[in-house]
């Protein structure tokens, strides 16, 4: 503990600004401000009695009003200060600090560069250093820094719906491991959000080797995995696209805002950026045409813009396909211009390799199967479409887990994030089929409607908080490291099936270092330079070349519907 030095000056030097009150009453600029101030009571100051009794009523006023000069630094109240346990030692009283760090996404994180003050992390920008970005963030990114200080986060442990100790909450989830261990993890349930953290998968990959019995579930509000699981399928191979809008010069987008809502926004605004700067007179711009129903930041920057119901994107991609292979039928949907879909069918065809077609995650499976076609037909995987190997782990969907809840055969659900009450589909009536599960355990960040339902409740850590690791979208990996302890104890969803994988290290710290032994090696120098620089160099995940499976996309091409929004078919 500190105490704050009084600020009046040392008593020797000091006493030369004391006067007394009686000095003070005869002064007289005293006088004139008395009369000021109080012109039907200056004449009672003459009385000795009321004006002594007057002092010591005014006196507080007096030192308030500077009057005493000095005495007023004397009476300013001690105040206690927390000091650093053990100051680092490259700090510096005054000086901000500088932390690489990542924020975790659906589909990839976002490398950062962390500011700290006295301690408190209070600004994200983006981490210049790492390859290609520039700095980059997107407004997620910039407002996670509220959430770290936001009121209304969870800051406790509860045990149906009463508080509990981190101490006991760690002691369920140690016995937790051991009951699985002995029925291989039978009515053992997992719901997770997407996450591209490889100490996860290891974990993950751990927990289903030990309890072979155990089931996996992910589920996220907004399908931003369908890029991922349309490659696959057009593919055959479990991979993920890549999409470099800047090698681009004409982009066709079906209901995908790139710039706006999808994933990876912060790469896709900077590489369409470089795509638009004129470097030379000779030079082009890229070409933006967009088919969409709802005006977005992607259609509002489109050179071609059409706007159509939603349900017809599907049809207008199934003509631009046949526009540009020459199979099937052009045939453009009713109330859409078919000479929009030819000249914009032209211009990919006059840019092969050089052509980019995107799909937005609002669209069905058959929209992006399609817009793989188109790529392949082009010349653009590879150049402008790069595809990389992505894990399987063949988890099941919410509606798999709400079969499998219904059916009695979960005994015990860990829910790992994420509010499936408040965002699953209404038929699955989630808060009431989450209760037939004998226990549920939930790591959250708010004590929201999930919370409601729950046995156990922990406290989620937020990415600033926490020790963790991620893959970026190219497949680099990136440190989470935190910049400050819990501020309520919270836990991070390692932390939780570390324990119930039953290893010996448990902290989010060891458990992220393990990893890194096993991608980048176990030595000193690789782990600080990992930390130092934000990102481990050489890591991003390299090109695999894989061929079109025609059959995938006519099967899911055959099963479009057709036709405009009515009262009968509404949208």
């Amino acid at each position: 503990m500190k105490t704050i030095p009084p600020t009046c000056p040392e008593p020797e030097v000091g006493r030369k600004y004391w006067r007394s009150l009686d000095q003070l009453a005869a002064a007289p600029e005293f006088r004139q401000w008395m009369e000021r101030e109080f012109p039907s009571g200056a004449s009672e100051w003459e009385d000795p009695l009321t004006r002594r009794h007057f002092v010591k009523i005014m006196s507080a006023s007096f030192m308030l009003a500077g009057l005493g000069l000095a005495a007023s630094g004397c009476r300013r109240p001690v105040e206690k200060l927390e000091p650093f346990g053990k100051q680092p030692d490259d700090y510096v009283y005054g000086t901000s600090q500088f932390y690489a760090t990542a924020m975790p996404t659906r589909g990839g994180a976002i490398p950062l560069l962390a500011k700290s003050y006295e301690g408190r992390p209070i600004k994200v920008e983006g981490n210049a250093q790492f390859p290609g970005s520039n700095g980059g963030t997107d407004r997620w990114a910039q407002a996670s820094i509220l959430n770290l200080y936001d009121p209304d986060r969870s800051r406790r442990f509860t045990k149906g719906g009463t508080n509990a100790t981190p101490e006991a909450a760690a002691d369920f989830l140690n016995e937790l491991s051991k009951k699985a261990q002995e029925n291989g993890g039978e009515g053992l349930a997992f719901l997770l959000e997407c996450n591209t953290s490889p100490s996860r998968l290891r974990l993950q990959k751990l927990i289903s080797k030990k309890f072979p019995k155990a089931k996996w579930f992910i589920h996220e509000p907004i399908d931003t995995d369908i890029h991922r699981r349309a490659a696959s399928q057009a593919f055959g191979a479990s991979v993920k696209p890549q999409f470099n809008y800047d090698k681009a010069k004409v982009i066709v987008s079906l209901d995908c805002d790139f710039i706006g809502a999808e994933e990876d926004a912060h790469n896709s605004i900077r590489k369409f950026v470089d795509g638009r700067r004129i470097e030379t007179p000779k030079s082009e711009m890229n070409r933006l045409y967009v088919v969409e129903g709802l005006m977005t930041l992607t259609g509002a920057n489109a050179d071609h813009r059409l706007r159509v119901p939603a349900s017809a994107v599907a049809q207008i991609a199934q003509a631009l396909a046949a526009a540009v292979t020459g199979q099937g039928s052009s045939t453009s949907p009713a109330g859409v211009d078919a000479k929009w879909i030819s000249e914009c069918a032209k211009d990919l065809v006059a840019n092969k390799g050089a052509s980019l077609v995107v799909a937005g995650y609002r669209q069905p499976l058959a929209v992006h199967l399609l817009a793989n076609a188109i790529n392949s037909a082009l010349g653009n995987i590879g150049k402008t479409v790069v595809l990389h190997g992505a894990p399987d782990l063949k988890e099941g969907n919410l509606a798999d887990l709400a079969k499998s809840l219904n059916a009695g055969e979960v005994e015990t659900l860990v829910l790992l994030g994420g509010n499936p009450a408040y965002s699953a589909s209404a038929e699955l009536d989630w808060a009431k089929t989450q209760r037939k599960a004998k226990t549920v355990v939930r790591l959250g960040y708010y004590e929201d409607e999930s919370f409601a339902n729950s046995d156990w409740h922990f406290p989620a850590a937020h990415y600033l908080e926490s020790w963790g690791d991620a893959l970026t979208s190219d497949g680099t990996l990136v440190p989470v490291q935190p910049l400050i302890q819990p501020l309520f104890g919270g836990l991070t969803e390692i932390e939780v099936l570390a324990r119930i994988a039953g290893v010996d290290k448990v902290s989010s710290y060891e458990v992220v270092r393990e990893t890194f032994a096993e991608i980048g090696g176990g030595d000193e120098v690789a782990w600080r330079k990992f930390l130092y620089n934000g990102y481990l160099e050489g890591s991003a995940a390299k090109p695999v070349s894989a061929r079109l499976n025609s059959g995938a996309i006519a099967e899911a091409v055959s099963g479009l519907k057709s036709g405009a929004p009515s009262k009968e078919n509404l949208e």
